[in-house]
C-alpha cells in the first residue's frame, strides 16, 4: 500500500493489474478447507492419519479435494480441548454461515458496486447435510 493513502470501503485498487479469479463455490470450499487445516495447526493439531479429516496432509490438488471440510472425532476433540466450544453451538454457527447469504439469495446486478452480497456455497452441500445430521444426533431427534 502507498504510505499515507487511505482507501475507501470497497476500494480494491491495490489489486489493479493483478489477476483476481472469480469466487466460485469450489474456490470458496478449497479456501475454507485450507484455512481450517492451517488454523488447526495454530491450535497444535498435527496431520491426521486415522480417519477422513480436514487435518490430513495433501501433496496435490486432487488429494486436497478428497479431504472433507470437517474434522474427524479425534481432531474435533483436540480442538474442543484447546478452545472449550460447545459442540451444538459450533455446528449451528457453521450451518448458519453456509446458509446465510448463500447463492440462493439475492444477487447484485452487474451495475452495483462493491463485493457480491452472496456466497457461492453449492459445493458445501455435503458439509451442510453432515452438520444437520450431527445436530439431529446432539438434539436427540433421531431416536
Amino acid at each position: 500500500l502507498w504510505k499515507g493513502c487511505k482507501l475507501s470501503p470497497g476500494d480494491y485498487s491495490v489489486f489493479s493489474g493483478y489477476y483476481i479469479p472469480p469466487i466460485t463455490s469450489s474456490l470458496l470450499l478449497r479456501s475454507c478447507k485450507t484455512l481450517t487445516h492451517e488454523i488447526g495447526h495454530i491450535f497444535g493439531i498435527k496431520h491426521c492419519q486415522w480417519l477422513k479429516c480436514v487435518m490430513q496432509g495433501s501433496n496435490h490438488l486432487e488429494e486436497s479435494d478428497r479431504r472433507p471440510l470437517d474434522l474427524c472425532p479425534v481432531c474435533l476433540r483436540k480442538l474442543q480441548a484447546a478452545t472449550g466450544f460447545k459442540m451444538a453451538e459450533r455446528y449451528k454457527a457453521l450451518l448458519r454461515w453456509i446458509e446465510d447469504g448463500s447463492s440462493s439469495g439475492e444477487r447484485r446486478s452487474a451495475t452495483d458496486s462493491g463485493p457480491p452480497s452472496f456466497k457461492p456455497t453449492e459445493a458445501f452441500e455435503e458439509s451442510r447435510q453432515w452438520l444437520r445430521k450431527c445436530l439431529c444426533v446432539l438434539e436427540d431427534e433421531i431416536f
